[in-house]
């Protein structure tokens, strides 16, 4: 491997870990005891907010109304292409039973979570297609309450893109709450906020640091960390499209990562080239400029290195700039989502493609998948023995239960044949 740009060396903060743990572990336990009185204050400390914590459904509706038409339709046209792709997701949870002996059958059936609390985030700009992403996907599964929670922005409350997305998505719960208190909130209910099953959606590290800690007390969909990007391309890549892309991801976050693997120098030294004129127009933005200096990266290699790479390190998002993307893609066994070919923009899947953009960062994609509607479904196995399927399965089960100590499971299925309690 050659590198013609490799990141930059910032020393890790092991303390600031520790500070974000410990101020977690308080804001939560403040909530438990506290509940809404308790998320209140910590509305005023940290977001500057004293407004009502329930959002009104009358804010909702005017919010919708204050949508922009060219921004209404495109949150219309994303959502429809994201609503088609997890819908057909459904036809993947057909239930199943199995006979395994006489008198024995197995099965399987697939049921939405009970109740499900959607994070949004705050930040610098409203996060619409956070909203999609997260709403939809449960909506599909068929979760019956939906709990939207997303930071004020404002002394009006959550921002009124953020709200009015959330409206035409049929949402009527929704909390102008962010931050570990909204998680804690979710997990132990608050009053009038009841408890949900479990909490889907991206946020800060707090956020993250609070699922973490909480995970148990209800499900959630994963621990989001610094957005990355993994683009392999070769000759028949458009320096310019990588360029792009590479930036795009940069934006996200000071601490996004995104990486360029080439086959052809000549395109590798184009698309570096291309970036930094990017970086000089007045395109990236002062968080796109630091992130790519911090930690962006171009490297030379082969095919097979590159693919050997992408599987060790499981990126979050894996882009195939190349001439056979399909024969790479059999070769990527580890990645959150792919974009195949070099019209495939990562950008595309953040919003309007109709594949979910939250998804698995840090490695974790080794194990785990991003937001789809099988987020929120819950496998329950059950079975049916007769009297001859107890006569087939206790004699086996009868030994183990003995060897495992168990006495009353070896009873339990002796209870039940012919011969007793032989």
């Amino acid at each position: 491997m050659l590198y013609l740009k490799t990141p930059g060396s910032k020393e890790p903060q092991a303390q600031a870990g520790i500070d974000i743990r410990d101020t977690v572990i308080r804001i939560i336990e403040d909530v438990r005891s506290g509940g809404l009185a308790a998320i209140s204050r910590y509305s005023v400390s940290l977001d500057g907010y004293s407004g009502p914590l329930i959002v009104p459904r009358s804010n909702l509706k005017e919010a919708e109304r204050s949508i922009p038409a060219p921004l209404k339709e495109a949150i219309r046209s994303a959502a429809g292409n994201i609503r088609l792709f997890h819908s057909l997701q459904r036809s993947l949870f057909n239930g199943m039973e199995c006979k395994i002996t006489d008198g024995v059958l197995a099965g399987i059936r697939f049921t939405p979570a009970g109740s499900t609390g959607i994070y949004i985030p705050g930040g610098r700009f409203p996060l619409p297609s956070t909203a999609l992403m997260g709403v939809i996907a449960a909506q599909e599964a068929g979760v019956k309450r939906i709990v939207a929670l997303t930071p004020p922005s404002s002394q009006d409350g959550p921002h009124p893109i953020i709200l009015g997305t959330l409206s035409m998505l049929g949402v009527r719960e929704v909390w102008s709450v962010g931050g570990a208190q909204a998680v804690a909130a979710a997990a132990f209910g608050a009053r009038d906020l009841e408890p949900v099953d479990m909490l889907a959606g991206p946020g800060n590290v707090y956020v993250t640091e609070a699922k973490r800690i909480l995970f148990g007390s209800f499900g959630i969909d994963g621990l989001a960390g610094p957005s990355e990007v993994l683009i392999i391309a070769d000759r028949s890549a458009d320096p310019s499209f990588i360029a792009a892309d590479l930036l795009a991801q940069s934006e996200h976050d000071p601490l996004a990562k995104a990486t360029l693997l080439c086959t052809d120098r000549g395109t590798a030294e184009s698309s570096l080239s291309a970036l930094e004129n990017l970086l000089g127009t007045g395109t990236a933005s002062s968080i796109a400029r630091d992130s790519w200096l911090d930690n962006g990266c171009v490297v030379i290699c082969t095919l097979e290195e590159a693919v050997a790479f992408a599987n060790r390190e499981s990126p979050e998002h894996i882009v195939l700039a190349v001439e056979d993307p399909r024969d790479i893609l059999s070769k990527c066994l580890s990645f959150g989502s792919a974009f195949l070919g070099n019209y495939s923009a990562q950008s595309f899947g953040d919003y309007v493609a109709g594949t979910n953009h939250i998804l698995p960062t840090g490695r974790s994609a080794r194990f785990a998948g991003g937001v789809w509607t099988g987020t929120f479904m819950r496998p329950q196995t059950y079975t049916e023995i007769g009297k001859e399927g107890a006569e087939a399965l206790a004699e086996a089960g009868a030994v183990m239960a003995a060897a495992e100590g168990l006495q009353a499971h070896r009873l339990a299925m002796l209870l039940r044949t012919e011969g007793r309690t032989r």
